[in-house]
């Protein structure tokens, strides 16, 4: 883990397809993340799913791909 914020472009632009566990986040009016710092990131949900279990806080997880048609995933 680096300690870069990042914003959500930046994020994208950096970790294509992936995971993103993110910390210290910024938030819209709306609710909206704009920035963080990314904690860990995979290509595997299941990753960064075990990753929110052991941090206590507030976080987000982010997808940087596209979801394919049909899925959905419930964290």
């Amino acid at each position: 883990m680096t300690n870069e914020r990042l914003t959500l472009e930046e994020m994208e632009l950096k970790f294509p397809d992936k995971w993103l566990f993110i910390v210290d986040c910024e938030y819209s009016e709306n609710t909206e993340l704009l920035s963080g710092i990314v904690a860990t990131y995979s290509e595997s949900c299941d990753d960064i799913h075990d990753a929110s279990m052991r941090y206590e806080g507030g976080a987000a997880i982010h997808y940087t791909g596209r979801m394919p048609e049909g899925m959905e995933y419930i964290l």
